[in-house]
């Protein structure tokens, strides 16, 4: 995979009847972690929809490496199939196994069928799953059905990687075995996490982005956005950071 993978939205934009959800959002990310946060409600799942083809939007494009995502041609649709979804709740056959659950995911999104198995059995090892592999997925955790899901994100090794509140849900262990698995995956993956959570932002972010009523607030680093608030550091300052964001646009 390329290490020079960008993913842009250039004015997006997206209404549900009158009301506007997204305002003209734009942004570009390279390789590595960008957490988009927001408060509950603040756009970030028809963000994520709209980056993911699951949406269209009345106005903007999203774009991989120049090429236009989704938009019903069949270019378009091709490039979904770089492109990585695990969405913050998922329908799942509860009989259906972890091995088999993946395998789906891999053959709609044409991995080769040489690569198909090796693929499956990489991927779930990767998430810590290899003890489960045929285990029915409606007998899992929480936790471990996360994972399930992500091994299914991935296993076509998407360019990019797009999670809508991943940790939701889970208790601080998991959230921290899930904080691992993304870490590992970023250093070759354009990943973007929606979240409202601050212990994700901590976790997992080398790049911010604000989100507040469909409009991209803030862009920066975790630190930049500690000093926006002066000298606390760690979740208070990413906390007082985030709050004098959404106080300057008031």
């Amino acid at each position: 995979m390329s290490p020079s993978r960008v993913f842009e939205a250039e004015k997006i934009t997206f209404r549900y009847g009158r009301k506007v959800a997204l305002e003209q959002v734009s942004f570009d990310l390279g390789v590595g972690a960008t957490v988009l946060l927001g408060r509950n409600g603040a756009g970030k799942s028809t963000l994520i929809a709209a980056l993911v083809g699951a949406a269209q939007p009345v106005g903007g494009r999203v774009l991989l490496d120049g090429r236009v995502v989704g938009g019903g041609s069949r270019r378009g649709r091709g490039v979904l199939r770089d492109i990585g979804w695990l969405p913050q709740s998922f329908g799942f056959p509860p009989q259906m196994s972890v091995e088999e659950f993946v395998g789906y995911a891999g053959w709609l999104k044409e991995v080769p069928r040489a690569r198909l198995a090796g693929r499956v059995s990489e991927t779930i090892s990767l998430v810590g799953l290899s003890d489960k592999a045929r285990q029915a997925l409606g007998t899992l955790s929480g936790g471990q059905l996360r994972r399930a899901g992500l091994a299914a994100a991935v296993v076509a090794e998407p360019a990019v990687l797009v999670l809508d509140e991943p940790t939701a849900g889970l208790d601080p262990e998991q959230r921290e075995e899930f904080h691992d698995l993304v870490r590992t995956l970023r250093t070759r993956t354009v990943v973007l996490v929606a979240t409202h959570l601050l212990e994700d932002v901590e976790a997992l972010a080398q790049r911010i982005m604000v989100l507040d009523d469909g409009r991209l607030l803030w862009s920066g680093t975790p630190q930049e956005l500690i000093e926006l608030a002066g000298s606390e550091s760690g979740l208070q300052g990413l906390r007082r950071g985030f709050q004098a964001v959404l106080g300057s646009a008031r």
